[in-house]
């Protein structure tokens, strides 16, 4: 039984948000399960999951998707006491020859989704002093070639974040950062399977300007893949201090997670900027 403590989460179908709902729910939470596919949801993201976890229609980039979770979220009996924006989305390709449709979505997905979903619960966590809690990423604080457009959301998360902290503190609200690096999630293989449609959506002149061997490159992608997947955190880790953020009296305005994140940000506040772009250079090696 839950004690009426609710918690919205979005992008919660898989990774980080889907192991957060079953680390909230375990504690008490009611928690709203924010998904594309809610029947697929029930049926096997929570199929094993304690009680508590609720799948709700939420698609982050569409208006009306949006308002209709505020009209089922908290439900009777129920206070909303946090908003975990998860939602991310991430494409991979120099931005000269990144499909534009590419880059809207990650602004959709990492940015303008979080946004309008937190003004459109703030109503509600302003009565309860509720939390938002922002998934963003080392790519918001650092930027890499490859992932630039992945950069440019994230930074944009970021700006609006410290914006609300600073708006919203008046009334109690926490908005809180988690940074991330690597973390074994779906989206490795979507932002694979992204890049691999590249030949499709970029002229060949164009793609031979970065990618002079196709075939040689996406092997790369998939062995460089292979490499940061064996380094990189389990979800549980992000969840933890996910749940921190949303528990804690005193939760941290951000959360590095990862050794990965602390060495990257660290090297970028020391190290000359030409200097950070050539290790960046190679931790996203073309």
């Amino acid at each position: 039984m839950t004690d009426g403590r609710t918690v919205l989460i979005t992008g919660a179908a898989g990774g980080i948000g889907s192991v957060t709902a079953r680390a909230l729910a375990a504690k008490g939470f009611h928690v709203f399960a924010g998904v594309r596919d809610p029947e697929r949801a029930v049926t096997e993201t929570f199929a094993d999951s304690p009680e508590g976890i609720e799948p709700i229609h939420l698609d982050v980039t569409s208006p009306d998707s949006v308002e209709e979770a505020v009209a089922k979220v908290p439900g009777p009996g129920r206070r909303l006491v946090g908003v975990v924006n998860a939602a991310t989305a991430e494409y991979h390709g120099p931005l000269e020859i990144l499909p534009m449709e590419f880059v809207r979505h990650e602004l959709e997905v990492n940015y303008l989704g979080p946004l309008a979903v937190t003004r459109a619960f703030t109503p509600q966590l302003r009565a309860t002093g509720g939390r938002v809690v922002n998934i963003s990423s080392i790519n918001g604080l650092c930027v890499f070639p490859s992932i630039g457009a992945s950069c440019a959301a994230k930074y944009a998360l970021e700006a609006s974040s410290n914006a609300l902290r600073m708006e919203l503190r008046r009334w109690g609200i926490h908005v809180v950062l988690v940074n991330p690096g690597a973390v074994r999630t779906p989206l490795w293989p979507r932002s694979l399977r992204a890049f691999e449609s590249l030949p499709d959506k970029v002229h060949a002149d164009q793609l031979r300007l970065y990618y002079p061997a196709w075939s040689r490159s996406v092997e790369r992608a998939r062995v460089d893949q292979d490499r940061m997947l064996k380094l990189a955190a389990h979800p549980t880790r992000v969840s933890e201090a996910i749940v921190h953020a949303l528990t804690s009296a005193r939760p941290r305005s951000r959360y590095l997670v990862g050794w990965d994140a602390r060495v990257l940000a660290m090297a970028r506040w020391i190290l000359p900027t030409r200097a950070f772009d050539t290790l960046a250079s190679y931790t996203f090696r073309e």
